[in-house]
């Protein structure tokens, strides 16, 4: 870990630096980077990850903002992008703020704080509001939700939830910050996950370390419509995430807490029906009956799926 840094004030703090992903961007980056110069925090160091954007996300940044660092990279995802902004990334404590979000003021200086004042924390989130458009379809900056007390935390989602991530992806990306030697020690995110990059990357997180959640709000997560199609996706990524991490560390945390093993498999077994449902509905039959089959496979008794499973193998034998 790097030592500490001067402030323009004369006193010493952490470095910080704030990695954002960005593929044709233009229309919120700068949004995004101006809530993280509004922190007033420093010594701060921002990576902007351009990954291959074919409009004008680059040309904005670099005149706005020059202070920021833009790395180019051919488009490869987000979690390529992200691997790259770690790899850049100097600071002592990372962070990471998707182009169309935006953060509250005191943020940073809230979770530097916490982090300075509870060694055994290895990574710090937040609260985060969903910014619906107004009814024009504009986005106006939402007022800063009432504030905590300062260091309160959430009992329930902190201390070592890999127990809890199992049946819930409570950590948003950009409400994230974690220590530099944590993230160096859980590594990359995994570029094979289409979705569920940010998933998969908390869950071996929790494996290593206390993850805390602070109890205001300090981050706001922009709701694009029409960012998400109707059809289903060819690969049920959450099911991936999960599964892979019950088959590699099973239903116990590392602190020795733990939840039953068949709580496990309900959820896995849901995921599947769930993903059968939509393709059965308005994707691939035989997609379908294959998610049918992996369901029972955790949870035999669930008649519903032996019924949609034969309803979904007879639709694909049908012609057209």
């Amino acid at each position: 870990m790097s030592p500490a840094n001067a402030t323009d004030s004369g006193s010493t703090a952490p470095l910080v630096s704030v990695v954002i992903p960005a593929y044709n961007a233009e229309a919120f980056v700068l949004d995004a980077i101006r809530s993280v110069q509004a922190q007033g925090y420093a010594p701060l160091d921002i990576v902007l990850v351009d990954d291959g954007s074919r409009d004008r996300t680059v040309e904005l940044v670099r005149a706005a903002a020059p202070e920021v660092r833009i790395v180019s990279q051919p488009n490869a995802g987000v979690a390529a992008a992200r691997n790259t902004g770690l790899r850049e990334a100097r600071g002592d404590y990372i962070c990471f703020l998707d182009a169309d979000d935006g953060w509250f003021p005191g943020k940073l200086a809230a979770q530097v704080d916490y982090l300075q004042r509870h060694p055994d924390t290895g990574l710090v989130y937040h609260h985060w509001l969903v910014w619906e458009a107004d009814a024009d379809g504009r986005y106006r900056l939402p007022a800063m939700a009432a504030p905590a007390q300062p260091g309160e935390i959430v009992p329930a989602l902190s201390g070592w939830i890999y127990t809890k991530l199992l049946f819930d992806c409570i950590v948003h990306t950009s409400t994230v910050m974690i220590r530099r030697e944590i993230a160096e020690a859980v590594g990359f995110f995994d570029t094979a996950l289409v979705a569920g990059e940010d998933y998969d990357y908390w869950l071996r997180t929790s494996r290593l370390c206390r993850i805390d959640k602070l109890a205001a709000t300090y981050s706001y997560y922009r709701a694009v419509p029409g960012s998400l199609t109707n059809r289903p996706k060819a690969v049920d990524y959450e099911y991936r995430v999960i599964s892979a991490a019950f088959d590699r560390w099973g239903a116990t945390a590392p602190d020795g807490s733990s939840v039953p093993a068949a709580r496990v498999q309900a959820r896995l077994a849901k995921l599947a029906m769930d993903f059968g449902y939509g393709h059965y509905h308005r994707g691939s039959p035989d997609v379908a009956w294959r998610a049918y089959l992996t369901a029972l496979r955790h949870d035999p008794r669930r008649w519903r799926a032996m019924a949609y499973l034969v309803a979904a193998r007879l639709k694909a034998m049908l012609p057209g």
